[in-house]
């Protein structure tokens, strides 16, 4: 609960600070353009800051929300890639290319160029468009929107570049992939880094070189800055003197943990009061490694379910430690007051085990990684968080990363800044792709006279100005989010939305968020009107951006959720599980049992046939 009561002792004031908020908008329009600090966590769930109730301890990003504004219903795409592109082109991830991540591509869609999984000619960044007027542009750290070397940072708007080109990596020196298909690779400047420093760990790195850009930029440009950590996402990480941090914190298990937080995020008034959380999605008896409730647990069993929890909050605080050191620079170079800072998530807490990457085998993983729960967190091990308590720490969202629910999809959105409104819960619709046309509109930048966007689109979010600056007023167009086939809408209070197995049943789902912001309960029955009138709404997306349902369809592989060694009893346990959840494989049981019953018959007939003829009389 630390943090929220600091962001309620501001909104006494919120009212003022808008209205001052509007004068110095106005009265900057002479003055220099602002500067850009944009920070996405990668894989940081909703409800896992301190402002928001977590007992995560955050004191810098609380700093942020306690001086700026809180969009508390803020959307990003259930993966990573996909926001990464929206934030940075203000386009849907299809029309910048990446409908999808590289290696996730239905058959159908490997040919089109908006599921090539990176960037593409045909869009514009937001780094192009800034860089265009006379910004310093500069990133550090993830990347995963370019495998070419013309889709590079370099060859994309930014001054000064040092990324991870993949989705993920060991988070220490020794580089070690976090699938066999995907080898990691660093680039600074466009220049391949095969090196790294001995004590190198991702979160610290990455802001030491931005760091290091800002210190050697010319002063007298403004600058865009896109701190893209890698943290928290897994492998769970952290150097040795971190490890201990959070030794016990999370021993009460999944269930209270999470009560915690939903009562925090009410007391908070970020979830409303009479708000139903989700129900959690249960894990079947019959998986292979199912547990006892949290009660029943041996006090060794707890240790080790609680561990990776544990680190993946030392690997949060570590982030808003670094966090802390950019706007120290900053106050110190006298930038700060100056300066937008953005922070916000990527998508929700991941409950994706490693043997849900491409080519990663249960052989593999055991043989390439040390998976002892005695040495999780350390160098060549690969933890991560299970889906019992990924759906713990997103608090009362429903699901996790991958799902286009909004635990999947709303991510924490907390912006300071020269006119932004202080303390501010602003509850307004907000989406990632809105980021590029809000700092365009800051900067004075105009898509519609630049030279960089002819023939080429628009971006098609919303700019945020006059909802930092205090504004509230509903989101007059809708969200829209489509991924592997799963796809929603988000109009005003109404959330329609289907996903495919294991997670829903492909039929559509209406949820009134405003009553029902767990989506508990689907009301599509009772508002048929706007159920037809929502999936109306995304069949005319889909046709005006050409997205291709996938075919066959992309369906998640149930063994995955078990990364233990898998007996011939294991393997049967997943065969009847996917015949309990999904349609397809009961089908084929179906199929199977009446195949095998008419070959039982025609082999019974045929014997019963030979004998008559046998036994018949002869003519003699």
């Amino acid at each position: 609960m630390r943090g929220y009561l600091s962001i309620i002792s501001f909104m006494v004031g919120a009212g003022l600070a808008s209205a001052a908020g509007t004068a110095a908008a106005q009265a900057s329009e002479t003055q220099s353009p602002p500067n850009f600090l944009v920070v996405l966590a990668d894989d940081l769930g909703w409800a896992d800051i301190g402002a928001f109730g977590s007992e995560i301890r955050t004191p810098n990003i609380d700093k942020l929300a306690g001086q700026g504004t809180i969009m508390s219903q803020f959307y990003a795409s259930p993966s990573c890639a996909p926001s990464r592109a929206m934030l940075l082109t203000g386009l849907s991830s299809h029309e910048a290319g990446v409908g999808t991540q590289n290696l996730q591509q239905a058959l159908n869609q490997q040919d089109s160029v908006l599921y090539q999984g990176q960037l593409h000619d045909g869009v514009v960044t937001v780094a192009e468009g800034l860089q265009s007027i006379g910004y310093h542009t500069l990133i550090s750290g993830k990347w995963h929107v370019g495998r070419n070397p013309d889709q590079y940072p370099s060859q994309r708007g930014f001054d000064r570049s040092f990324i991870l080109r993949e989705g993920g990596v060991s988070h220490f020196a020794d580089q070690l992939e976090l699938n066999p298909a995907e080898p990691p690779h660093y680039f600074e400047d466009g220049e391949r880094v095969t090196s790294l420093p001995p004590d190198f760990y991702s979160t610290t790195y990455y802001t030491d070189r931005m760091i290091d850009f800002l210190d050697a930029r010319d002063r007298n440009a403004p600058f865009f800055s896109y701190l893209a950590y890698t943290a928290p996402h897994d492998p769970l990480q952290v150097p040795d003197a971190w490890l201990n941090k959070y030794r016990g914190a999370f021993d009460d298990g999944p269930d209270e943990v999470r009560a915690r937080r939903v009562a925090a995020l009410k007391a908070s008034g970020l979830f409303p009061a009479a708000g139903q959380p989700a129900d959690l999605l249960p894990l079947p008896p019959i998986l292979p490694g199912a547990k006892p409730p949290w009660k029943d647990r041996p006090e060794a069993m707890r240790r080790m379910d609680t561990r990776p929890v544990e680190i993946y909050a030392a690997m949060i605080e570590l982030l808003d430690e670094n966090l802390g050191r950019v706007l120290a620079y900053l106050e110190a170079e006298g930038e700060l007051e100056d300066t937008y800072v953005v922070f916000l998530s990527d998508n929700g807490v991941s409950a994706l085990t490693p043997l849900v990457y491409p080519q990663t085998s249960r052989e593999w993983l055991h043989q390439e990684r040390d998976m002892n729960p005695a040495n999780a967190g350390r160098p060549g091990t690969h933890t991560f968080i299970d889906g019992e308590w990924a759906g713990a720490l997103n608090g009362p969202l429903r699901l996790f990363k991958g799902a286009i629910a909004d635990g999947g999809t709303r991510v924490p959105l907390i912006v300071a800044g020269p006119n932004v409104a202080r303390g501010v819960i602003n509850r307004r619709l907000g989406h990632i792709a809105d980021l590029t046309p809000t700092l365009y509109e800051l900067a004075g930048f105009d898509p519609q006279t630049s030279p960089l966007y002819r023939d080429k689109p628009h971006p098609r979010g919303l700019t945020l100005v006059a909802n930092w600056e205090g504004d509230d007023s509903p989101r007059p167009t809708p969200i829209i989010t489509e991924l592997l086939g799963n796809r929603s809408v988000r109009d005003g209070v109404w959330k329609l939305s289907r996903m495919g197995p294991p997670l829903g049943d492909n039929t559509w789902q209406l949820y009134n968020m405003a009553k029902d912001p767990g989506e508990t309960t689907s009301v599509a029955e009772d508002h048929p009107a706007i159920s037809e009138r929502l999936q109306g709404v995304y069949a005319s997306y889909a046709k005006d951006i050409g997205l291709i349902e996938p075919e066959p369809p992309l369906t998640r592989d149930l063994s995955a959720l078990y990364v233990g060694k898998c007996d011939w009893n294991c393997e049967a346990r997943f065969v009847l599980l996917k015949v309990l959840v999904d349609p397809l494989y009961r089908w084929m049981l179906v199929v199977a049992v009446l195949s095998v019953a008419l070959g039982i018959g025609l082999l019974g007939w045929r014997m019963l046939r030979r004998r008559r003829l046998a036994v018949a009389p002869t003519d003699s």
